[in-house]
């Protein structure tokens, strides 16, 4: 009889119909998958017994692109998966509606967790790593000093030399920038502004200011300046013509270098050091002499000498600087007071005084303290003690004598002691001590002590640069100009901050220079990749707003040109920002999670990864939109999205159920009708065997 047949399609039909119904339920499922029911004939020998549902197969094609606009609806167009880890298990899903939680995790509504390539030790995406869970930090963004700065620019070739704008440009007080140190006339063509950041983050405004050379054809000089700011080191005090006195290499020939200049550019004598000489030579002779005399009693002996000297003479070595700085009248006898703090430093030494106990000796006798002379001196005594107690009388360089070239030594950090000690048999090492201890006399001194000096010789004297010894350090070098700048221009810049640019006569680039000292004087020689390096120091005289940290940043000009068009920058970009604190998140077309900040940058938290499988029917449905691998489907195929034949995920949109509703309505029909028609077969057979029954009675 016919009626297994007829209840298999029974069976098949009402199977079918689930399946239908189920598709017709999730047809406004994000990411849904609709399902078909397949069937397979059932046979036993010839005839068959009728049919079953073989499987259900699910048809993995895309749905719909439906813009939402929320930044965490993510829609794959294209192949793959999100790979998610819900319950310490991985799943498989298309629904891309994801939320952040409190902790930074990206989640779905039923709590399993976005996977992808996190971020390695330098911050940056670590693709092809072991997926694992994202989590996007909310840590606060640190501040980034600017180190390059790009630029593409146009200097108009029409522009005559020496026929251009001018305007005053204010130094103010380190000390004290309310005061005005100076100000200056500033010509130039063409300038523009831009902004920097230190290290803190804060914002300085740097400004470039172009002016055509007369002496070069096709050559612009370009200063660059800073806004509330004036490094004594990186931008000194400029000569106005002249030839450099000796340019030095070696740390003693530095030293050389230095009292040549200062001896050359004296032009007073002294008027009362004799007398002083006399005093202290007595002194410490006589202490020496006494039985068990030490290093102390010494010093006591010479103290008193000088204090003798100093007393009588009714003032201190502060209150002669600070009569000099104020540009008041200096009496003889004061000129012999400074005149003294020279000599004291140039007092013989023996052969066991290093180049560093010179030099150290020199930054003690400090002129801008408040301490005597004598006071400072006993400070000096004590790397001479052995020379004292041995009973020679304390001798004087010839060098260096005048109350002038005193403040000449002190300002420009001379390290004048140690060409005297080479003078007189010692032998001076640029090791790295005596480097370091010269170091520390220029940034103890030289900052403070050029403000508001206007005596040319001064300026010509204290031109402090830097020249590198044979062990790569750096030492400080005193040249002198044949003609001084004047006071006028003292704040003239010849710093490292200076460049020029020259152009070929096509107006394409011919290169970019930088200032360098060389045998010829200042010369502005080619900087790599035409990329000058501004550097602006941080320390207590140059103030970034409490930034601990040098500002250097390279300026790269290579695309620079000189047409006859306006002066204009077509495009300024720079590295440096502030801090800022997360605000947001976007994500990328490949799946890269970007921080988004309160100071306007990115930065990636880490990439979704998407996943694929030789044979995606054979995944395994485990509800709530998601499946897991079986050996059906093969292993995982793990990668970015837009690459190989993974598609890319679009942010504020998602994929809508691929249930063709249409389809599904009119399948059902049909469905109905076979379960109607099994129904019949049923029916009719039961007429049949009812006709049977009948026959029999």
């Amino acid at each position: 009889m016919g009626f297994s047949q007829a209840l298999s399609g029974l069976n098949a039909a009402s199977s079918s119909l689930d399946v239908l119904g189920n598709n017709i339920a999730n047809s406004q499922t994000v990411g849904y998958k609709s399902s078909s029911a397949q069937f397979a004939s059932v046979f036993a020998g010839a005839k068959g017994l009728g049919t079953k549902v073989s499987t259900v197969m699910q048809d993995f094609g895309a749905g719909n692109i439906e813009a939402t606009g929320r930044s965490l609806d993510l829609a794959i167009s294209g192949q793959g998966f999100y790979r998610f880890q819900q319950d310490g298990e991985v799943v498989y899903s298309r629904n891309g509606q994801l939320s952040m939680t409190a902790d930074g995790f990206l989640e779905n509504a039923q709590g399993a967790r976005l996977m992808g390539y996190g971020l390695n030790a330098q911050g940056e995406v670590q693709v092809g790593g072991q997926p694992e869970v994202l989590n996007i930090s909310s840590e606060e963004l640190a501040a980034r000093a600017t180190s390059d700065v790009f630029t593409t620019l146009n200097l108009d070739a029409r522009n005559i030399a020496g026929d251009g704008l001018s305007q005053t440009q204010v130094t103010t007080n380190l000390k004290n920038p309310e005061n005005i140190a100076n100000q200056e006339q500033l010509d130039y063509h063409y300038a523009n502004n831009f902004s920097v950041y230190d290290s803190l983050g804060q914002a300085h405004s740097v400004s470039i200011y172009y002016e055509k050379r007369p002496e070069a054809e096709n050559s612009w000089l370009a200063k660059v300046v800073m806004d509330g700011y004036y490094d004594m080191k990186s931008d000194p005090v400029g000569k106005a013509t002249g030839e450099v006195t000796s340019a030095a290499e070696k740390g003693a020939d530095v030293s050389k270098s230095s009292a040549d200049a200062l001896i050359s550019s004296m032009k007073e004598t002294e008027s009362s050091l004799s007398s002083l000489k006399a005093a202290m030579s007595t002194a410490a002779a006589t202490a020496a002499a006494e039985p068990g005399a030490d290093a102390d009693s010494v010093r006591k002996a010479v103290n008193d000498a000088a204090g003798q000297f100093a007393s009588s003479a009714g003032f201190t070595l502060s209150d002669v600087l600070d009569k000099y700085l104020n540009g008041q009248k200096i009496e003889p006898a004061q000129n012999a007071v400074l005149a003294a703090y020279v000599d004291k430093i140039n007092t013989d030494m023996d052969a066991e005084t290093t180049s560093a106990d010179v030099v150290t000796a020199v930054d003690n006798v400090d002129p801008m303290t408040e301490a005597t002379v004598v006071s400072e001196f006993g400070r000096f005594v004590d790397s001479k003690s052995a020379s004292i107690i041995s009973g020679s009388d304390a001798e004087y360089s010839e060098v260096a004598t005048s109350s002038l070239a005193a403040i000449k030594s002190a300002l420009g950090g001379s390290d004048i002691s140690t060409d005297v000690a080479s003078a007189q048999g010692i032998d001076v090492d640029a090791d790295a001590a005596t480097v370091a201890a010269v170091q520390k006399v220029v940034s103890n001194v030289a900052n403070d002590a050029l403000i508001g000096i206007n005596d040319p010789e001064i300026i010509s004297a204290v031109n402090a640069v830097e020249a590198a010894d044979d062990g790569a350090s750096t030492v400080s070098a005193i040249v002198t100009a044949t003609s001084a700048a004047d006071p006028g221009e003292a704040f003239e810049a010849f710093g490292t901050n200076d460049f020029v640019v020259e152009f070929n006569e096509d107006g394409t680039l011919k290169r970019v220079g930088q200032p360098e000292l060389t045998d010829n004087g200042i010369e502005y020689s080619d900087v790599a990749n035409n990329a000058p390096q501004i550097s602006f120091a941080s320390d207590a005289t140059t103030p970034l707003g409490g930034a601990t940290n040098e500002l250097k940043f390279n300026i790269d000009l290579g695309n620079t040109t000189q047409f006859g068009n306006n002066s204009q920058v077509g495009e300024l970009t720079q590295n440096g920002y502030a801090s800022g604190s997360l605000v947001g998140i976007t994500i990328e077309d490949d799946g890269t999670v970007m921080r988004n900040y309160t100071n306007e940058q990115s930065q990636a938290a880490g990439q979704i990864v998407l996943a694929n499988f030789r044979n995606p029917e054979g995944l395994k449905a485990v509800g709530d939109n998601a499946w897991t691998a079986t050996e059906g489907s093969g292993q995982e195929l793990v990668g970015v999205a837009g690459t190989g034949l993974l598609g890319s995920i679009q942010s504020g949109a998602i994929e809508t159920s691929n249930v063709d509703l249409a389809k599904q309505l009119v399948d059902m029909i049909v469905t109905q009708r076979a379960y109607q028609a099994n129904s019949q077969t049923i029916k009719t057979q039961d007429e049949v065997l009812q006709a049977s029954i009948n026959l029999s009675r």
